[in-house]
This record gives C-alpha cells, sequence and structure tokens, in this order.
C-alpha cells in the first residue's frame, strides 16, 4: 500500500506532482504536498492511540470524529484546508444524490399545477377566440329573434366553459394545498434548521435516542454541551433579527470545530447544544474551553458595530442510560450553575461516579471572562 494511504479513507489523492507530471513541479507545492503526508500520517498515528488509550471501539466514525478533532488542532492552516477538501470531497457525490432525490419528491405535485394551469389559459384562451368569432357573427344578424338566440346559446357557452374552468382551478387549488401540506411534512421532518443551517432540535433529539440505544451494547464516552448566550451578549442585541444573525453566526462557527460524527442544535432562541462523540469525562473542561476561545477569537460585526460572542457553557457526560431529557437536564443544571457563579463552563457532577474524580482540577480553570 503506497504510504500516503490510510486504513479508513484510502488514497487521499496527495501524491507529489512530479509523480505524475513531467518533472516540472512547482518545488513549492512538492514541499506543501509533503509535508500535508507527515501530517496526516501524524494525525492518524495519534488518532489510533487515543482509540486505544480511551478504550473508544474502532469504528470508521469514530476514527472519523477523532481525526476531525486532531485536525482542528493543526496549525498550519494550508496543510489542514488541504486534508480537509480531500474529506469532504468524498461526501459530495452522496449529497447531491440525496438533495435531488429530496427535490424530485418535493415538487411533484409542483409540476401538476403547472400543467394544469396550462390547460386552464389554453381554454380560456379557446373560450375568447371563440367568443369574439359569436360576436362578430350576432353583429351580422339583423332579425332580433335570431340575435336573441344567438346571444342565448353564446351565454350557455360561456356558463359551460366557466363550470369546466372552475372544476380545473378547484384541482389545482387541491393540488396546491397537498403540495403546502407536503411541504409542512418535509420540513417537520427534516434535518436541518433552514434559519441557522444546523440539525433541528427534533432530529437532534432522534439522535440522542439512537445513542442510548447504542451506548447500552457499546458504551462509548460521550459528551453533551449547552451553550447559551451571555447576559452581555444579549443586551448588545436590540433586535430579534440581531439575535438571529448573532446564533447563526455562533453556530456556523461551532459548526467548524466539531466533527461530521458530532451533532448541534438549538435548543431554545439563546441556546445551543451540541453533542460530541468519543469526549471523555476527563477532556470535557479541555474542550469546552476550546468551543469559548474559538468564539472569542472571531472578530463579528452586526450592524456595523463590533461584538464578542460571549457565551457560558454547561456540560455534562452523555449517560446511555438516562434519557436524553435528563441529560439535557444534567447539562442546563451545570450550565445554570456556571451563571450563578460568573463562570464561562460549569461540568455536571454526577452524584456517585468514579468520574467525578476529575473535579479534582482546579476549579477555577474554567472561570475566565472573554473581554
Amino acid at each position: 500500500m503506497p504510504d500516503n494511504n490510510n486504513d479508513f479513507f484510502g488514497s487521499l489523492g496527495l501524491e507529489l506532482e512530479s509523480d505524475v507530471s513531467s518533472g516540472y513541479a512547482d518545488e513549492s507545492v512538492d514541499d506543501t504536498d509533503s509535508i500535508t503526508k507527515e501530517k496526516l500520517s501524524e494525525i492518524s498515528r495519534k488518532t489510533f492511540q487515543m482509540l486505544d488509550d480511551e478504550h473508544i471501539f474502532p469504528f470508521p466514525e469514530n476514527f472519523e470524529s477523532i481525526f476531525e478533532r486532531n485536525l482542528n488542532k493543526e496549525q498550519n492552516e494550508d496543510v489542514r484546508n488541504k486534508i480537509r477538501n480531500v474529506l469532504e470531497s468524498r461526501h459530495n457525490n452522496a449529497n447531491v444524490i440525496a438533495l435531488e432525490t429530496t427535490i424530485n419528491k418535493s415538487f411533484t405535485n409542483l409540476k401538476s399545477i403547472f400543467e394544469q394551469v396550462g390547460v386552464l389559459c389554453k381554454q380560456l384562451e379557446s373560450f375568447e377566440a371563440k367568443m369574439f368569432s359569436q360576436l362578430r357573427e350576432i353583429d351580422k344578424i339583423e332579425n332580433p329573434l335570431a340575435v336573441k338566440n344567438a346571444i342565448t346559446i353564446l351565454l350557455n357557452g360561456a356558463n359551460t366553459t366557466y363550470k369546466r374552468i372552475f372544476d380545473q382551478t378547484k384541482v389545482v387549488v387541491e393540488n396546491y394545498t397537498k403540495m403546502y401540506e407536503d411541504f409542512l411534512n418535509i420540513k417537520k421532518k427534516s434535518m436541518f434548521d433552514v434559519v441557522l443551517g444546523i440539525y433541528n432540535k427534533q432530529f437532534f433529539f432522534q439522535k440522542l435516542d439512537r445513542e442510548c440505544l447504542i451506548g447500552k451494547d457499546f458504551a462509548g464516552e460521550n459528551a453533551l454541551f449547552i451553550v447559551a448566550l451571555s447576559d452581555t451578549l444579549l443586551d448588545s442585541l436590540k433586535s430579534k433579527k440581531s439575535l438571529i444573525s448573532a446564533t447563526k453566526m455562533i453556530s456556523k462557527i461551532l459548526l467548524d470545530k466539531i466533527g461530521k460524527e458530532d451533532s448541534i442544535c438549538a435548543l431554545h432562541d439563546t441556546e445551543l447544544a451540541i453533542f460530541m462523540k468519543n469526549v471523555s469525562y476527563a477532556s470535557i473542561r479541555d474542550v469546552g474551553a476550546q468551543l469559548i476561545d474559538s468564539l472569542k477569537k472571531s472578530t463579528v460585526f452586526l450592524d456595523d458595530v463590533q461584538i464578542a460572542l460571549d457565551v457560558v457553557i454547561g456540560a455534562t457526560k452523555f449517560d446511555p442510560n438516562s434519557t436524553p431529557q435528563e441529560n439535557i437536564q444534567n447539562a442546563r443544571s451545570a450550565l445554570e450553575i456556571a451563571k450563578s457563579e460568573n463562570k464561562k463552563l460549569e461540568i455536571f457532577k454526577p452524584s456517585s461516579s468514579e468520574d467525578t474524580q476529575e473535579e479534582d482540577f482546579d476549579s477555577d480553570f474554567g472561570n475566565f471572562e472573554i473581554p
């Protein structure tokens, strides 16, 4: 197997240009590719080591989630982006096919409506031509009785056409109503919040439900975070539109910091929930601090005014033996403690668990302010 291959991803297409060209490749490109391959191997080895050290089942999705987390820590942006682009390219075809299938199913009734409207237009056009033709004929009639009969025939024809068009219009309305109901159903069952670009709450809880079922047999270590906009940030937002914009920016930044196997959704107008796989109890504080730091370093403008994305986080180890709602409540309890004690990060302390030994660390670690 070539040295640029990987047990999980296969050939990543990172061959040196000198291997596939006439030998005139830019040396800087060669250097970048060489560094990229070295970093790829380094990140992969580190990921495998973490799987072993933390006793995480070596499923491909577990490898990928930890690999992405390690990749996000890579300081060389060019290397990080190159590896990420290669990984993302593996998912494009599946995404396009899924999108095409959804669109085809969603717009079946819309196509039918257009066809029926076309039939209506043709019927109206035909009626108009026939009416003008009959009016010209009536204009030539001199016998009053014949004129009256001709007008009666014209009105009967108009009434018949009206009924036909009315019935056709009812079909259009029925199809439109059905299409509207289909769109509402799609929205209800969809995975994403179209405003924020993240999972919707219903799908997020479905994922947590599945994790509870999986976890009882394959108990991996996962974590749940609730990210709340701080009072300081909320006070700086003057409108509902500004609140949505700020939440959207926060969700976008956080999306870039979590793996594809991780999930994020909006719990409320001012809260986001994040489920992260393969995060041990001892690592929760470090991961939470990284999330806060990523928001702190972001320069954001709303209404031409720079704002600080100041948040407070409550976190908990995800317990598969509890319900998703109970896990959410644990994270929320930690969040309320963080707010009451003016901290930026607080972790839920299980009532009886060996994991509470982690709390022997300096409890002020998470008590830092974002300027």
